[in-house]
């Protein structure tokens, strides 16, 4: 290192500090600034902790005026930059800041912003009236009808919920592939295929994977709303929020932009507490920290949404959403004990007495563990490849398996009755599998079976809530019965969770033309050649 002065090695060894705390996780440990206390020297440090990227570029202007060498206010710049998405200008603030003090922890950050610069290339600006979102608009099509109303909804149904609407446009990028969003997202491939993080709230803006790059795509209408969530209880708590409030919150409201009330406790999430009361094999809300993404198994991650989100529910039994509210605020005024010492606060008892309270409150609930209950499935897919069948990951029952193939090639020779024989046989064996109970709908359906599918369509939909496959199938059997709106409903399932099956679309373009929405069914028709002449 050049013989730089003692006072000035002094401020680069805080910067360092700032720089590894910022870089590791983003996240420094934000300390108590009371609004009548002066604004320290980290003043700036604890803005951007509270992703208060505007504010903190202000302020930290304000401190080069006097100091414009002070390395500790230029590369806090950078970062503040970063936080407001002005990533161009963030790396200019980062190499000034380089050619003058070649610190290592720079050149380590600068790498990042390059990388997300690199990854968000091809992405185009939306503006909606709270939103800025940037996504690949050819390969991303099929989400752009919809997202921004997506978003909107939230901002407005979730405002109401907690009593923030945020002034500033909130930055959104949808990734899509992989390649980009690994590196700008920091998570991984096991990330997604073992937790099913596809979607993260990080520096300031949501980040979310495209459903295409998975074999089934996913919710990803409330996986976006969940990250909004995320970005809300940042601002509320001031970023002092722990994991299992940030996970109960989201995951308790992720849906409410589109429900009245929350479903959070669906017949999996009951399932696994029922498992876990009767067994005592919680995962704990200590072991949740840093992140539920890096527990080992999806059973973990799964249950541990459970429980965060059961522990809302009790909240909100106990002292409605006001209460969840104050311990937000609570949390925002940084008294620094955390949780802990907010729930004290607030509900009146100590923290230990609040599990106690919570597992309590879980017993009187009487949860059952249902039959047929699967964990969610996360499988990534080559670009623009259409993933083989994997019969062993859809059928359990051997047996079912060799009554399904042999449907099949039935089916294949036009031999439709002989076929749904077969899949009543595999049914049997296995009668939980909402791939068989679509397939055998489907079967019923080529012979015009409409009542029969229709049960056994109604019967996957309760069974896996999220199996895409059966929106498009109802959704085409009500286009069948002349049913056009039970079918736009339907295929609007279909759309939340993989919008780039061009039958959806088919489907929709013909509800809408018979509902007489003329505007909403050119919309679709369009989209519908748009896939399929990107095929």
């Amino acid at each position: 290192m050049p013989p730089y002065s003692a006072a000035f090695r002094l401020r680069l060894a805080i910067v360092s500090v700032v720089c590894v705390c910022l870089l590791a996780p983003m996240r420094t440990q934000a300390m108590r600034i009371e609004k009548s206390e002066p604004q320290g020297s980290d003043y700036g440090a604890v803005l951007i902790d509270r992703w208060k990227g505007e504010d903190a570029r202000v302020w930290l202007e304000r401190q080069l005026a006097e100091e414009p060498d002070n390395p500790k206010w230029r590369f806090l710049l950078s970062q503040a930059l970063f936080y407001l998405g002005r990533y161009a200008d963030a790396l200019a603030a980062l190499d000034a800041l380089i050619e003058d003090v070649p610190h290592p922890q720079f050149h380590s950050f600068r790498g990042f912003i390059a990388q997300t610069i690199a990854s968000t290339e091809t992405l185009t600006l939306i503006e909606s009236e709270h939103f800025r979102i940037f996504i690949d608009p050819d390969r991303d099509a099929a989400l752009v009808p919809y997202i921004s109303d997506v978003l909107e909804q939230s901002y407005q149904r979730l405002g109401q919920h907690f009593g923030l609407f945020p002034k500033e446009k909130v930055l959104v990028e949808v990734f899509p592939t992989t390649g980009t969003f690994y590196p700008a997202s920091s998570l991984s491939a096991r990330d997604i295929e073992v937790s099913g993080a596809i979607g993260i709230c990080k520096f300031n803006k949501i980040m979310l994977l495209s459903p295409r790059n998975l074999a089934r795509g996913y919710r990803w209408t409330d996986a976006i709303s969940h990250e909004y969530l995320h970005y809300l209880i940042v601002h509320l708590s001031a970023n002092q929020a722990p994991i299992w409030l940030h996970e109960g919150i989201a995951k308790y409201f992720e849906d409410a932009w589109r429900l009245p009330e929350s479903s959070w406790l669906s017949r999996r999430t009951e399932s696994l507490l029922a498992h876990a009361l009767a067994n005592d094999s919680f995962v704990g809300f200590k072991n949740m920290e840093p992140s539920l993404v890096k527990l080992d198994t999806t059973y973990q991650v799964q249950l541990g949404y459970a429980e965060a989100a059961s522990a809302i529910d009790f909240i909100i039994h106990s002292m409605g959403s006001k209460g969840l509210a104050r311990i937000l605020q609570d949390l925002s005024e940084a008294h620094g004990d955390g949780a802990t010492g907010a729930i004290s606060r607030v509900m009146g008892y100590e923290f230990e007495q609040f599990e106690k309270e919570w597992r309590q409150f879980l017993q009187s609930k009487q949860l059952q563990e249902h039959k047929g209950v699967r964990l969610p499935q996360f499988t990534l897919k080559e670009e623009d490849q259409i993933p083989a069948e994997d019969l062993r990951a859809e059928i359990e029952s051997t047996t079912a398996r060799m009554h399904t193939r042999l449907g099949d090639r039935l089916r294949q020779r036009g031999r439709d009755r002989a076929a749904t024989r077969e899949y009543h046989r595999a049914l049997d064996k296995d009668p939980y599998s909402p791939y068989l109970l679509n397939k055998l709908a489907s079967t019923l359906m080529i012979r015009q079976r409409w009542q029969p599918a229709l049960q056994y369509l109604e019967r996957a939909r309760m069974l896996a809530p999220d199996y895409v496959t059966t929106y498009t199938n109802l959704g085409r059997l009500h286009v069948g019965l002349q049913s056009y709106e039970e079918a736009r409903s339907a295929l609007w399932e279909a759309v939340q969770i993989n919008p780039f099956d061009p039958l959806i679309h088919q489907y929709l373009a013909e509800s809408y033309r018979q509902l007489g929405m003329d505007g909403r069914a050119k919309q679709e028709q369009q989209l519908l050649e748009r896939l399929q002449g990107s095929r």
